[in-house]
């Protein structure tokens, strides 16, 4: 399928490259997240809400990601103003993010956490949560993101992925809010709809 040039075609491919980008960020910070929402959920204890936030907000932005592609490839001229605006909101959002979870992750070294192998480390996070919740003394306590990164070495390296997939995704959103008003000013410059280059 042709990309829709908008009067600059690099800056038309360049944008669908930050798009792909995001997304495939977005689905591994869902696939993390996910990951430790269902570990920790499982011992009765209640996931981080800096996990659960990050989490919703991704979900939010890559469901916003998939539907704005075929907008863009629909010379949505006024849908780029659009898209530039939401696209600055999501940069701000995962600036947010990025920031909350960096204030207890950012003192965190992973390589002093315990390690070990695979099992080792399944068997120590599970027992780790166990204890903490049997410690809290009931079901449905919370446990910070600390706890749960410091608890060993594979959620610690997990958790900083997580939170620098969030600064990765803030940089693309603000080449994307940036990009998108650039296309829609070539196109109205070149005064003709925008036309389909051939990728």
């Amino acid at each position: 399928m042709p990309v829709p040039d908008y009067g600059a075609a690099p800056l038309a491919k360049t944008f669908l490259l930050v798009r792909v980008l995001a997304l495939f960020a977005m689905v591994c910070i869902v696939g993390l997240t996910a990951n430790f929402v269902a570990e920790i959920v499982s011992t009765n204890v209640d996931p981080p809400r800096e996990i659960v936030g990050t989490l919703t907000i991704t979900c939010l932005a890559a469901l916003y990601c998939l539907i704005s592609i075929p907008f863009f490839y629909a010379r949505a001229n006024l849908g780029l103003f659009i898209m530039a605006g939401l696209d600055a909101l999501l940069c701000l959002a995962f600036a947010i993010v990025a920031v909350i979870l960096g204030r207890p992750l950012s003192f965190l070294n992973c390589m002093i956490v315990a390690d070990g192998n695979a099992a080792a480390n399944a068997q120590s996070a599970s027992a780790f949560a166990q204890s903490l919740a049997s410690a809290s003394g009931a079901n449905g306590s919370i446990m910070g993101l600390q706890n749960w990164a410091a608890s060993t070495k594979v959620n610690c390296f997990e958790t900083k992925a997580i939170w620098g997939l969030c600064i990765a995704l803030c940089i693309l959103f603000t080449c994307s809010s940036f990009i998108l008003p650039t296309l829609w000013l070539k196109a109205r410059r070149a005064g003709t709809p925008a036309t389909k280059s051939v990728v």
